[in-house]
């Protein structure tokens, strides 16, 4: 909840008020703007139980710009707002290393080392998945193994799922 105390938080409301204000008095047009506030203060409050007491805190990005760079397995959430998550540097341990990076209402980009063993498993829903062999999905799940994978060994289990929004994985 510490977003709906920050200074962002209130200007936004702020420059909100005012432009609701100016379109109002110059061109009439009268916008609800304390309903359309509570409803995005629900959605607000909505995700935040449905991602837990990670959001808004690290391994989340959440109305804002974030990039990461990986060193072992983990996650990342981009709520709202775009991340670029690094994996180049993650350092593989025996059996699948899982990372995962889950975007919804935003955008992210996910940067694989190429001499890496990786698996890319994305699930898409109302959204845009670009692979590194070029496939898209806007709909469903798609599998994809980089050529190197051997998955009886040490590699990289990728796992995406995006909503509403969009991901692109790509050899850097």
């Amino acid at each position: 909840m510490g977003f709906l105390f920050s200074g962002v938080f209130w200007g936004i409301v702020i420059v909100l008020l005012g432009l609701s204000i100016i379109l109002n008095v110059v061109a009439g047009v009268k916008i609800p703007f304390f309903r359309v506030f509570f409803g995005l203060l629900l959605i607000y409050w909505g995700i935040n139980l449905l991602v837990g007491a990670r959001f808004g805190r690290s391994g989340a990005a959440v109305f804002s710009n974030a990039e990461v760079k990986a060193t072992a397995a983990g996650k990342q959430d981009v709520i709202f707002g775009r991340a670029v998550v690094d994996l180049t540097g993650i350092v593989l341990k025996g059996g699948a290393n899982r990372f995962e990076v889950n975007t919804i209402f935003g955008s992210s980009i996910i940067k694989l080392d190429p001499a890496m063993p990786v698996k890319v498993v994305a699930s898409s829903a109302f959204a845009g998945v670009k692979l590194p062999d070029g496939g898209n999905i806007a709909f469903g799940e798609s599998t994809w193994r980089s050529p190197n994978l051997n998955e009886d060994s040490t590699y990289l289990l990728v796992k995406t799922d995006v909503v509403f929004g969009a991901t692109e994985v790509r050899n850097r």
